[in-house]
């Protein structure tokens, strides 16, 4: 294959969506691309020679980060970081070494903004109407058959009036109101819990994931579910509010339940985050819970709609699991990631949780 040549190589670096930079132990920038010049709002001459804390507010925790990145040789990712630069709020960060000849001479910051966050924080107009309407529509249904059971129940106990004997048709239709005030009731409820600010305290998630597991053990005995626990007994306390965490991973765990309806296996691991957040200058990180299922797994083309509210694929679902899980976890300042695994079997949900500031 050709060597690419120096000038090909800088315009393919230029032609990259993503800002790249350049920078040497003492936090200095020493090459920008185009993408970066217009990430920054400024010019070539602005930014090179300049430290990267002189660029953007916030940028000192960065600027350590490359720094160690230089010392150990190892490389970093950032998620989330307070960038308010140029119109753009939030950025990744992906930092590595640069070496040349088996010498480490600086680190290279892959900068990008961070659109996924934008995503999660649903600003647009069009996503409100679509969540009014489908509230409109969950609760018109109930309604609708509480107030049909109502006029059957009020004719048949008018014929009673007349002397027509009782049948087991009114216990059908008191049954009907009970069965569809209750689930108003649960719409309701779930939007309540959704507009509830979490109390946020330190906490061990290991025992929160366990008291999930203690409720659900009944489904776990039953479903032949064999549980493989692979904790990190290290692993520092996270900032949550105990009783919505638990709502998130008993949702999550009896999904993972219902894909396996003849049985199989529920892995739970815990880990610290590879990725950073910066915020308020200060660098953190996540606690990681992953939640694995060997069902059939999610088909492709959904994988972008399951945390949509009402969303659902089971016959007596009412799709505000993940909806209300996505929604606790974003109170508490972390995200959720879901995907397939290599081997194309079962579903893992990847929940981020801060640790203790």
């Amino acid at each position: 294959m050709r060597r690419i040549n120096p000038p090909d190589l800088e315009a393919l670096i230029n032609s990259l969506a993503e800002a790249v930079l350049l920078v040497d132990a003492r936090g200095s920038v020493r090459f920008i691309n185009k993408t970066g010049e217009e990430f920054f709002g400024k010019g070539q001459q602005e930014i090179i020679g300049r430290e990267l804390g002189d660029l953007y507010p916030g940028a000192g925790g960065i600027s350590s980060l490359a720094r160690k990145a230089i010392r150990e040789l190892r490389s970093f990712s950032v998620r989330d970081a307070e960038a308010k630069i140029n119109g753009i709020a939030r950025a990744d960060i992906d930092i590595c070494p640069y070496m040349v000849d088996g010498k480490c001479r600086g680190a290279v910051l892959s900068v990008r903004e961070n659109l996924s966050i934008a995503d999660r924080e649903d600003p647009s107009f069009d996503s409100l109407v679509y969540l009014l309407g489908t509230i409109a529509h969950e609760i018109k249904n109930p309604l609708g058959g509480i107030k049909g059971a109502a006029q059957l129940l009020k004719e048949r106990l008018l014929r009673i009036g007349r002397g027509s004997p009782p049948g087991e048709d009114v216990r059908e239709y008191l049954d009907l109101i009970i069965r569809e005030t209750d689930r108003l009731n649960t719409v309701l409820q779930n939007y309540l819990t959704m507009s509830r600010r979490p109390v946020l305290q330190q906490l061990n998630i290991h025992e929160v994931i366990e008291k999930a597991i203690l409720i659900m053990d009944l489904s776990l005995k039953n479903g032949k579910i064999v549980v493989q626990r692979m904790y990190d007994p290290s692993l520092p306390r996270v900032t949550g509010d105990g009783g919505k965490l638990l709502q998130v991973f008993l949702n999550i765990t009896k999904n993972a339940l219902e894909a396996m309806p003849h049985g199989g296996t529920l892995e739970i691991r815990t880990r610290p985050s590879g990725e950073h957040m910066v915020q308020n200058g200060q660098m953190r990180r996540w606690a990681v819970v992953s939640v694995r299922d060997t069902g059939k797994g999610i088909p492709k083309n959904e994988m972008q709609k399951i945390f949509l509210p009402f969303y659902t694929g089971k016959k007596k679902g009412t799709g505000l699991g993940l909806a209300l899980s996505k929604k606790i976890i974003k109170d508490h300042e972390g995200f959720i990631r879901v995907e397939r695994p290599p081997s194309g079997t079962g579903t893992v949900f990847h929940i981020y949780i801060p640790f203790v500031g």
